[in-house]
């Protein structure tokens, strides 16, 4: 991409360049003092944060980095799991080390910007209160708040009272296309849209009261502290988001937001197959709706039993084959050695027969499915290393089969019982882990009370009944599955077979349609899909481009039942995040942004203006305040644009605004260093480092400076002094 627009650096004396971290994202995960993530993490199946960086313990060194970067201000988070461990219960050394950190921030000349809320509290507080949902949420973060800005109020020059609360609502909010919550903690399964906008009617009242009284409390300490939030704004044209604020303003928070966006989809879809057993991943796709996950497993490699290499590393210039679908071009480029010599394969079976006849060295793929259980030749294979992530298999249904999946769902949950019990035999035998357990819970609630079931009435649906109507229920599976052409069932057969069953009450009404596994996704594929392209299209939208309610809430707009008086113009500055934007032009590829929030930020859109767009427009709202874009930065290369290009582009947009009378009063890079990106695994994908660290492959987690350190540099460099 061109640069559009160079940057003049004409910024006015006083402006702040900074960047930033998050506590969850950057410190080693602690058991004694748990947050709602870790335990979100663990039991969804995510990638755990670890170690992080341990910037607990290396936070120095980071902030060294950024003041010799030129950066005049530095962002971090207060972890108020570490800090009030349990109910009432501060720990004090806890606020003594974060005191440590603000004022190593001070000591290298650079002002403080602390956030109490980046996405996660305590586990305590949700057990046993309800979390942000509880009416005495906004007491308890008023108490917490007040207890850090004793213990460091006095080097504290900025507070965030809530990081992004606009995303805080995809906590009770599932949309209709997804069968997952995005963050903690979830909703009960089988709650519907009603249930959802009454948590999300809750929710946002309290994080008004708690911003507003959080506040209050920072400042009878500190009266000259400098109180504020960022929602998270994503670009979109200036009509389309003046009609999606003015729905906030006018029908109702929760019929504007929320309800209407995930009451279902719009139409049924007919495909090739009513269901989809072809090796789809959770993550692989945002186009269908899918089942819970009927098996866990994860990346591994696969090698002959003669072979002398030990680790992942002896594989440095040797061929390897790696398959070719799904998710798994990424992540072969995030776990194989760069010098290996790899060779594409649509399928396993061909990719084991490379290995066994000596033409590869090794094969790249999902454990299960490299060795999977009956295999003739498994005596000559073996693992050279296994658990290199962490996958959920799911079945795919085209758009409009609630309760299909929902019977689905059911037979998923007495098959998973099946699959724990062969894979530990399997294990017995092999001594190789090649499956987890694959039941995720739907909410943390779940976690604590147990499987809920869920809500039937199902059975007089529109999809259903075209499948008894038929007598058969069409399935497809991808021709290198076990067992398919053979007398003996491999585990996608047996699992058709039970849905059969569940279905129509017998197994044997069941077609199975063999699917070519590089484009197994096509039979999914329906002539009425853009019915429901169009109706995600608004529902997404809605979701997403209604960021603007908490600054709507603030200046008034919005119902007071909504935003309470007390929260109306309780801020002292304007702050907000800004990464990814789609103009008019192309709005068809609203589906990149979703590519986006599941962590695949390669493909996410570069839309600068959008920025510009959204400082002018806070301005008119709060035309006294300074404005900071408290978060902005990019993977290496988003959509095309390097991270250095997106860099200039968007200070550019900056400049403009400034040029333009907008008092833009500072701008923080995220991030200083590679950081956990809520669950995501590490790679490209989800690295945002001007620092690189090789979160899961160096032990030392060196801080490796990238090309964009000098490019910042440079552009702090030029403000005038």
């Amino acid at each position: 991409m061109v640069l559009q627009r160079q940057c003049a650096m004409a910024f006015p004396n006083g402006f702040l360049f900074g960047t930033a971290n998050a506590d969850h994202q950057v410190e080693a995960h602690d058991p004694a003092c748990e947050d709602v993530w870790d335990l979100w993490e663990r039991c969804q199946g995510l990638t755990p944060r670890g170690r992080a960086t341990d910037f607990w313990n290396r936070y120095e060194e980071d902030i060294a980095a950024a003041a010799a970067m030129g950066c005049k201000l530095f962002r971090f988070s207060t972890a108020w799991a570490r800090v009030e461990i349990s109910e009432g219960n501060f720990d004090e050394a806890g606020l003594a080390h974060y005191r440590r950190v603000a004022e190593c921030v001070r000591g290298r000349g650079m002002k403080v910007m602390v956030t109490l809320h980046h996405f996660v509290w305590p586990v305590w507080l949700e057990r046993d209160h309800g979390g942000m949902l509880g009416e005495r949420f906004p007491e308890f973060f008023t108490r917490y708040a007040d207890r850090v800005a004793v213990a460091m109020g006095d080097v504290v020059d900025y507070w965030i009272t809530f990081n992004e609360p606009s995303q805080l609502t995809f906590g009770y909010i599932k949309p209709w296309w997804q069968n997952r919550y995005y963050m903690p903690p979830g909703l009960p399964r089988g709650s519907d849209v009603d249930a959802e906008a009454e948590a999300v009617g809750k929710l946002i009242p309290n994080l008004f009261l708690a911003h507003a009284r959080a506040r209050v409390a920072i400042k009878a300490l500190r009266p000259d502290a400098m109180v504020g939030v960022n929602p998270l704004v994503t670009g979109f044209p200036t009509w389309l988001q003046m009609l999606v604020d003015w729905g906030a303003c006018h029908r109702g928070m929760a019929e504007a937001l929320f309800k209407f966006t995930t009451s279902g989809a719009l139409v049924s879809e007919k495909g090739d197959v009513d269901l989809l057993i072809g090796g789809v991943t959770a993550e692989d796709h945002t186009q269908f709706e899918t089942s819970d996950p009927y098996l866990r497993t994860g990346k591994a490699v696969l090698v002959a039993t003669a072979y002398q290499g030990k680790d992942i590393e002896s594989l440095a210039g040797r061929k390897v084959g790696v398959i070719g679908i799904g998710n798994q071009p990424a992540s072969w480029n995030r776990d194989l050695p760069e010098s290996c010599v790899k060779k594409l394969f649509s399928n396993y079976d061909a990719a084991r027969m490379a290995l066994l006849d000596g033409t590869l060295d090794a094969v790249y793929g999902d454990a299960y499915f490299l060795l999977p259980e009956g295999l003739e030749v498994s005596e000559n294979l073996r693992f050279l290393v296994t658990g290199l992530s962490d996958e959920a298999y799911v079945i795919a249904t085209p758009h409009g089969h609630a309760a299909l999946l929902a019977r689905v769902n059911k037979v998923v949950a007495a098959f998973q019982g099946e699959v724990a019990k062969n894979a530990a035999e399997h294990e017995a035998s092999s001594m190789t882990p090649v499956a987890k357990k694959a039941k995720r819970p739907v909410s943390l609630r779940e976690v604590w009370r147990g499987t809920e079931e869920p809500l039937e009435g199902f059975s007089e649906s529109r999809d259903l009944r075209r499948v008894r109507r038929r007598g058969k229920i069409r399935i497809g599976i991808r021709t290198d599955a076990p067992g398919l052409f053979n007398g003996d069932e491999g585990l996608e057969v047996r699992l058709a077979r039970m849905i059969a069953h569940e279905i129509l009450g017998d197994e044997l009404q069941l077609v199975i349609v063999p699917i070519d596994p590089t484009h197994r996704l096509t039979v999914l594929k329906t002539k009425s899909g853009w019915l429901n392209w169009a109706w995600r299209f608004w529902g997404t939208t809605s979701l997403i481009g209604n960021v603007n309610w908490w600054y709507l809430g603030t200046a008034g707009k919005l119902p007071i039942e909504v935003c309470p008086q007390e929260a109306i113009g309780a801020q002292d500055f304007v702050g907000l995040d800004y990464y990814w934007g789609l103009p008019t032009w192309k709005l068809g590829k609203f589906r990149s942004l979703e590519d986006a929030a599941h962590g695949r930020f390669l493909h996410a859109p570069v839309w600068p203006q959008g920025l510009y767009h959204a400082l002018r427009r806070f301005h008119r709202w709060f035309p006294e305040q300074e404005i900071f874009i408290v978060e902005n930065g990019s993977v290496p290369v988003a959509n095309g644009v390097s991270r250095t290009d997106y860099l200039h582009l968007h200070i550019a947009e900056v400049e403009r605004a400034i040029a333009h009378g907008v008092p833009v009063k500072g701008y923080n890079f995220w991030s200083i260093t590679s950081n956990r990106e809520w669950g995501h695994a590490f790679d490209r994908n989800t690295d945002f480092g001007l620092y690189f660290v090789n979160l899961d492959k160096d032990p030392q987690l060196n801080r490796v400076a990238t090309a964009e350190v000098a490019v910042y540099r440079e552009i702090i460099g030029k403000v005038k002094s």
